[in-house]
């Protein structure tokens, strides 16, 4: 288990389940070999190294999950550790077939989650679906975008929903906009007339999610960067089929 990860019990593990040792394992590779050591995420390591980034493991067998129980298990954790940053709402998908191995079927699960939580008045979260079922949207007359490379990114072992608590991302916006304020003074520091101008200007708030895939694009879009993030990805999900495959779930 990487550090600084919180990882509350497991929830509804029955005997012939994969282990949660296993799951947080495969998992955590997908973390730091993936969103960290490619750079995907500005706060993803940090937020892990200050041990704000909880995961809980649900573990899923015919029953489908009940969005109001998935709401209250992520409010209790961002309301009982306040420093809680990211909450990873981790699946495993026990039984097969289930509706949850087809990436748009568990996606649609998301919102539902999203609205449970909203009324019960925590703390505000951002909520996006992963799962590995996720592939970038290459094609097109215009060729390939930063938008349609978010999916394939989102490609996690198992199915995730990942929350952001509100104020991480106010904060890093902020901090991106104070350095595009400083880069312009830099650019215009011997012109008085438009460093006045821009003092005295109300910047705009950048859009942080374009800024991170534009920066994502640039790295692993294409060429021996995309190579490298197929690569990874690739590994990472067999390494999971193979772990997984030695238990008979339930």
């Amino acid at each position: 288990m990487f550090g600084g990860a919180v990882c509350p019990d497991p929830i509804d593990r029955q005997a012939g389940d994969p282990p949660a040792a296993l799951v947080h394992r495969v998992h955590d590779r997908y973390l730091v070999e993936v969103v960290e050591e490619l750079g995907l995420c500005p706060f993803a390591r940090r937020s892990r190294e200050l041990g704000r980034v909880h995961r809980p493991l649900v573990y899923i067998g015919t029953t489908p999950a009940d969005p109001q129980r998935m709401a209250d298990t992520i409010a209790a954790i961002s309301t009982r550790h306040a420093d809680a940053e990211i909450i990873l709402l981790t699946f495993v998908v026990v039984e097969a077939p289930h509706p949850w191995h087809d990436a748009e079927g568990f996606a649609a699960f998301t919102p539902d989650v999203r609205q449970a939580y909203d009324a019960l008045g925590a703390p505000r979260m951002f909520m996006v679906p992963f799962h590995r079922g996720f592939a970038a949207c290459d094609g097109g007359p215009r060729g390939p975008t930063p938008e349609g490379l978010v999916p394939m990114l989102r490609r996690s072992p198992d199915p995730v929903i990942q929350c952001v608590r509100a104020e991480v991302l106010e904060r890093v916006r902020a901090q991106v906009q104070a350095t595009a304020r400083e880069r312009l003074r830099e650019r215009f520091a011997d012109d008085p007339v438009l460093r006045a101008l821009l003092e005295r200007s109300v910047q705009a708030d950048p859009e942080l999610s374009s800024d991170i895939a534009r920066h994502n694009f640039a790295s692993v879009g294409a060429g021996p960067g995309r190579a490298e993030l197929e690569q990874r990805l690739a590994d990472i999900l067999r390494d999971r089929d193979e772990a997984y495959q030695h238990y008979s779930g339930r």
